[in-house]
């Protein structure tokens, strides 16, 4: 389903689970009917967030550091390689908990829906996208896009489709994801024991908003969420093969924080795994061309015959090797 551009919200003002009412500081900004100058019931900052004023250029810089997933853009026409390309691919917060994962609440939204190490990294909703007022003013359809005036209260300059604050479609495909992962009402509480949702927001609430963003078709989301979830340790290697510009370091799509202690204990069995089985092998093999040709075949064994046979034994420890690695890799 698209969302309609003959509204500027995705949803009513009845269903907006953030109420307070917005006056911006940019006069290019429509302002809705419902404040006046001696209107006191409004505020002049971002929802949830006292330090960013409604300055039209403010607002964009914290969208786009709120919302924005640059490395994961970039890395888009690759992603079929490393993930299953379907934005309905995300669990529940309560199939989460099945399928032995923990909630970690992660304000990056790069990590939003990435998992590994048996941990999902969710960014909690900022406050923003739950009031109308936001949305009509800084999340509106963007220029070129037809779209009704917000009141007729507005100017004639203002009744016109101007130029959004910032990608809606990112924004969009977003709260498409929080509408996958909390659909019942125990995942809401999941949701705020983990701190994703505000506390002020009861289920009722949080059910009226979240439906208008679940039958979002891939049409009007970006296209970072044309995937749902991914595996970390295959963004790693993604990040290894394709080398992307806004990635800090060409090893981890996430530096792992581990101490010598966690890497020394990760590293050392599968090692001593590799190391035993390989050891055993050439063992076997070193057994098997040391006893004569003669002896080790009925029909006896030529000198090119065991220089084939040397080969294959050292091309069998190389694919070995490269099997383990291979395994290691699809298993995480």
């Amino acid at each position: 389903m698209a969302i309609s551009t003959g509204s500027q919200a995705p949803f009513p003002q009845s269903c907006a689970p953030n109420k307070e009412l917005l006056k911006p500081s940019d006069i290019s900004i429509p302002t809705p009917t419902h404040l006046h100058e001696n209107d006191a019931h409004y505020i002049a900052h971002i929802p949830g967030d006292p330090a960013v004023n409604l300055l039209l250029n403010e607002v964009r810089d914290y969208l786009s550091n709120q919302l924005e997933t640059p490395l994961l853009d970039e890395l888009y026409d690759h992603l079929w390689l490393v993930a299953r390309k379907s934005g309905q691919n995300i669990d529940a917060l309560h199939r989460q908990r099945v399928k032995g994962r923990s909630i970690v609440p992660a304000e990056d939204p790069r990590l939003h829906l990435v998992w590994g190490g048996g941990k999902i990294y969710i960014k909690p909703i900022p406050v923003f996208l739950l009031n109308h007022d936001f949305w009509t003013m800084y999340l509106h359809p963007r220029m070129g896009e037809t779209s009704a005036p917000y009141s007729q209260g507005h100017s004639q300059g203002h009744s016109q489709a101007s130029t959004s604050a910032f990608d809606r479609s990112v924004a969009l495909g977003f709260l498409r994801s929080y509408a996958l992962l909390v659909p019942h009402r125990l995942d809401f509480m999941l949701a705020k024991e983990s701190y994703l949702i505000p506390e002020d927001v009861d289920w009722l609430l949080w059910s009226s908003f979240i439906r208008h963003f679940r039958d979002l078709g891939d049409e009007s989301v970006a296209k970072r969420y044309h995937y749902g979830q991914l595996r970390l340790s295959r963004l790693d290697w993604a990040v290894r093969i394709f080398r992307p510009q806004h990635t800090s370091t060409i090893w981890f799509y996430e530096i792992p924080q581990w101490s010598h202690t966690d890497f020394v204990a990760r590293a050392t069995l599968p090692l001593l795994f590799v190391f035993a089985s390989v050891s055993l092998a050439l063992s076997s093999m070193q057994v098997a061309l040391s006893v004569p040709g003669d002896e080790l075949w009925p029909q006896g064994l030529s000198e090119s015959g065991k220089r084939d046979m040397q080969r294959a034994f050292w091309m069998f420890s190389v694919v070995v090797v490269l099997l383990w690695v291979v395994a290691r890799f699809m298993g995480q």
